[in-house]
């Protein structure tokens, strides 16, 4: 394959140079090729093949440029221009879904096949649109309207696919879509038509489509312009006023592509709102994580500003420790030399000592009172509020109990008017005076027994 590619190319440079023009048999040759290099992903290959029949030869160029400025000089004319109207398409859309497919290779691997620079003008070709200009002036002479809608519709998807701005493409379209259907001037080319008997007949209608294949591909133009091309340029009611003023579109068509244009903008309008929701639900929840960071930061200083008070409590307590320690502790050398003074001055006599020890006794007598008077006090000062704590409680379990017996009460009145019952009942039998006196011999004979019992029980410990 390979090497028919490069018997291709050398055939078509010694051609070119020989200024013999290449029959339609030579280019269809070179197309079939290019098709089989792109199938097979050999993009520059098959590029490469298709270059030297779209553009003009050197030696045109040259002769162009070195012409007397008094004569005319020729239009640089492509091969293609003498291919057939079938073949000239099938050709230009190989071109265009090449290209297509070298943009979409990215910057990696399209630096990898074709080098950075190449690759680069590729990629800037086709998203300015030159391509759209290539395929008018060296295929059609600069006729506009004299393309073919086929071409123009492929032209028009790859703007619309690699294009970040659709205004170019609008422009293309409109111009494209005012000139269709206009008559073709050129008398050479009619000429030559007539000559090899493949003249394409073309209708002056306001609709310009002659065949149910042209009518087809002009709403297929319709359709891209209006449903693809005016939404991604916010031009709404630009495309409701081409739809609804065609003629090439009947009633139902219209009718389709308004709702359908209908669906694109309301689908529009809910990504943008949607949008602005994503945006306000972040910018909240960037809010709400600044507030938390804010209040993480406040409980830190907060909890740092409690440690250093609990220091500076501590210290202080520390200190008034120490120095009431010190006090006690010189009291208390005081006391012991004031003891041991008194032992030192007794005699070993009795005598003395009983001296020395009454005042003793009398001193440990004297302070027995005061320690039971501060004893007395702490304990009436601890218990008044265990008293009061004890107090709560039976406050808190009245409280609960009235609250459940209301509540058993408005739950099941019934059984509460049976509860009533028997503590009338009981009440009225401990009225009784039998009553009162047999349950008083009972309660006593009980009581005699649990005495004796313990009685009993004394004994037996004793022993």
């Amino acid at each position: 394959m390979a090497d028919e590619a490069q018997m291709s190319q050398s055939y078509l440079s010694s051609s070119t140079s020989s200024l013999v023009p290449m029959s339609s048999k030579q280019i269809s040759q070179v197309y079939k090729q290019a098709s089989q290099l792109f199938l097979t992903r050999r993009l520059q290959e098959s590029l490469s093949l298709l270059e030297p029949i779209i553009t003009p030869s050197p030696s045109q160029e040259t002769e162009q440029e070195n012409g007397d400025g008094d004569s005319p000089t020729p239009p640089q004319l492509a091969p293609i221009t003498t291919a057939s109207s079938n073949l000239k398409i099938k050709i230009w859309n190989l071109y265009i879904t090449i290209l297509s497919a070298v943009v979409d290779l990215g910057p990696e691997e399209g630096r990898a096949q074709f080098g950075q620079k190449e690759w680069k003008a590729i990629a800037t070709k086709v998203r300015e649109g030159e391509v759209w200009e290539t395929v008018v002036s060296m295929g059609y002479r600069g006729r506009e309207g004299s393309v073919d809608a086929d071409i123009v519709y492929n032209l028009a998807t790859l703007l619309l696919n690699h294009s970040a701005s659709q205004k170019l493409n609008q422009e293309r379209l409109e111009t494209y879509l005012s000139s269709y259907g206009q008559p073709d001037l050129d008398v050479a080319a009619h000429l030559q038509h007539l000559s090899s008997g493949k003249r394409k007949q073309r209708m002056t209608s306001a609709a310009g489509t002659d065949t149910p294949k042209d009518l087809a591909v002009r709403v297929k133009l319709l359709e891209i312009f209006t449903l693809h091309v005016l939404p991604r340029n916010d031009e709404w009611e630009y495309a409701r006023e081409f739809i609804n003023l065609s003629e090439a579109l009947d009633d139902d068509r219209k009718e389709a592509f308004i709702q359908t244009l209908d669906n694109l903008q309301e689908e529009k309008e809910r990504g943008a709102q949607r949008a602005a929701e994503i945006q306000q639900e972040k910018e909240e929840e960037l809010e709400r994580q600044r507030k938390q960071r804010e209040d993480e930061e406040r409980l830190i200083a907060e909890e740092e500003r409690e440690k250093q008070e609990r220091e500076q409590k501590q210290k202080r307590q520390q200190e008034s420790s120490s120095s009431s320690g010190g006090k006690s502790t010189s009291n208390h050398k005081r006391s012991s030399s004031e003891v041991d003074y008194g032992i030192e001055k007794s005699n070993p006599n009795s005598a003395m000592k009983t001296r020395v020890v009454k005042p003793a006794l009398k001193k440990s007598t004297s302070s027995e009172p005061s320690s039971a008077k501060q004893t007395k006090k702490s304990t009436t000062g601890k218990s008044q509020p265990l008293l009061l704590a004890r107090m709560r409680v039976l406050a808190n379990l009245l409280v609960t109990f009235m609250k459940n017996l209301a509540r058993s009460l408005a739950s099941n009145p019934l059984s509460y008017l049976k509860s009533l019952l028997v503590v009338l009942g009981v009440l009225m039998a401990l009225g009784r005076s039998d009553v009162r006196n047999r349950i008083r011999q009972v309660t006593g004979a009980g009581w005699q027994k649990v005495r004796g019992t313990i009685g009993m029980g004394v004994k037996v410990s004793y022993i």
